[in-house]
């Protein structure tokens, strides 16, 4: 004792340890866990409503367990603001809201029909909830979407974010976030686009009963678990589908404009450098190995090169597009495969033209939306601004609307394809 007494002595940080753990230790095991005092929300979701909106949240609550499953609730609530109604969510739940777990905004196409900024301002401004929280469009109700989801958060390798990453990693190659949207809101052209994923009753996509729900005893707060379980013994929800295309909603001035098509976000897809992965069907290939072919390639590297400048005042948007390609499959009658194996390393100047043509139709498609819609989707007003700033303003004060300068600039697409060995 006497040495211990001695080395806290000339060790005074020691005696300093001590008291700290004698006075602390006890109120840290008895605290209670910050899950019981908060609501941890995960996704929100956000309708129409009389009273305004109609704010869904999935909650976080813990439940002692011996296997890999976590247990979540669905609270909605109909208020005048989005902030209100998560004033109310808190009462309902007894806790209170924890938004920096948030991984999911969800809003649908009938709320997005007014300014979305005005929505989700009170949450941006919150301290809790990042930038990079995921903001995404569907076609029904934002409370069924959230409810539809609930049975997949016990599969620890299947959510709905794996379907939001997926699509903005492989497929329209943009984000899809709060921050994402404030800058197309703020920019010149004022576009932003959003991540689009249906709800269905249909056979293809992804297939989820979605859980039960129950009414609340609290005004208008309901809630039910994802476990197929509630505490109002609610009635078990049909079976729907999350349908993900890979297509993108497109918002004016924060006011939902349209959603693309596939078909249309292909030809978009032609002048965005991030994305390189898709595939092009080439049909009618003629060559000296070919006969009215169909050739389908996947796309697995791409270098864009994007030029804009100004030809007798008017406006050329040009995109030079190297393409590395892998042949996945031929289609023609009486085609010896075995002979097309060392040929197809060589893209003839027939199948070239062919690849060229495909592209600009493609394209083609979606030009003509922008031009009709005066949606700028491929940033074109700040290229020009940007290096070719005195031609261009020249350019817009010369036109009767401005908004309509994208009729007049010039659009060539050129695609320098090879095949992989």
């Amino acid at each position: 004792m006497k040495k211990l007494i001695s080395v806290l002595i000339k060790h005074p940080i020691l005696i300093v340890c001590l008291i700290v753990l004698i006075v602390y230790t006890p109120t840290a095991l008895l605290m209670p866990a910050d899950t019981s005092q908060r609501a941890v929300i995960t996704r929100i979701g956000i309708d129409s409503a009389p009273e305004g909106v109609e704010v869904s949240t999935i909650i976080f609550v813990p439940t002692p367990n011996t296997s890999y499953t976590e247990n979540y609730k669905l609270f909605s609530a109909k208020a005048e603001n989005v902030s209100l109604a998560l004033q109310k969510i808190s009462a309902y739940s007894g806790k209170k809201i924890a938004l920096n777990l948030t991984e999911m905004i969800v809003v649908n196409e009938e709320i997005s029909n007014s300014d979305l900024l005005e929505v989700i301002d009170p949450l941006s401004r919150s301290t809790d909830l990042g930038n990079d929280t995921s903001l995404i469009c569907t076609n029904q109700s934002a409370k069924d979407f959230l409810n539809a989801t609930l049975n997949l958060n016990s599969a620890s390798d299947l959510n709905i974010e794996n379907l939001v990453n997926y699509s903005k990693d492989k497929v329209y190659n943009t984000d899809s976030n709060i921050e994402s949207f404030y800058q197309g809101y703020f920019s010149p052209q004022k576009i932003s686009v959003l991540g689009y994923i249906e709800l269905t009753n249909g056979e293809t996509g992804l297939s989820t009963s979605g859980g039960s729900s129950a009414s609340g005893s609290s005004g208008e707060g309901t809630s039910g678990s994802g476990q197929g379980q509630s505490s109002g013994g609610g009635e078990q929800q049909k079976n729907t589908t999350l349908l993900n295309e890979g297509r993108v909603a497109v918002y004016k001035e924060g006011v939902l404009d349209r959603v693309l098509t596939q078909e249309e976000l292909k030809g978009l897809n032609w002048f965005n450098p991030r994305c390189n992965e898709s595939y092009l069907k080439v049909e009618n290939v003629t060559d000296d190995i070919f006969n009215n072919a169909t050739i389908t390639f996947k796309l697995l590297r791409k270098k864009l090169n994007i030029n804009v400048y100004f030809v007798n005042g008017v406006p050329v948007f040009e995109g030079t597009l190297k393409l590395i390609m892998d042949v996945d499959q031929v289609s023609q009658e009486d085609l010896d495969s075995d002979s097309l194996q060392p040929e197809l390393s060589v893209v003839s100047p027939e199948l070239r033209e062919r690849i060229n043509i495909t592209a600009k139709q493609e394209f083609k498609l979606v030009q003509d939306l922008m031009v009709e819609e005066k949606l700028d989707l491929v940033n074109a007003y700040t290229l020009f601004s940007t290096y070719c700033p005195r031609q261009f303003k020249s350019f817009l004060n010369s036109l009767d609307d401005s908004s309509n300068f994208l009729e007049y600039v010039i659009f060539k697409l050129k695609v320098i394809p090879h095949v992989s060995i």
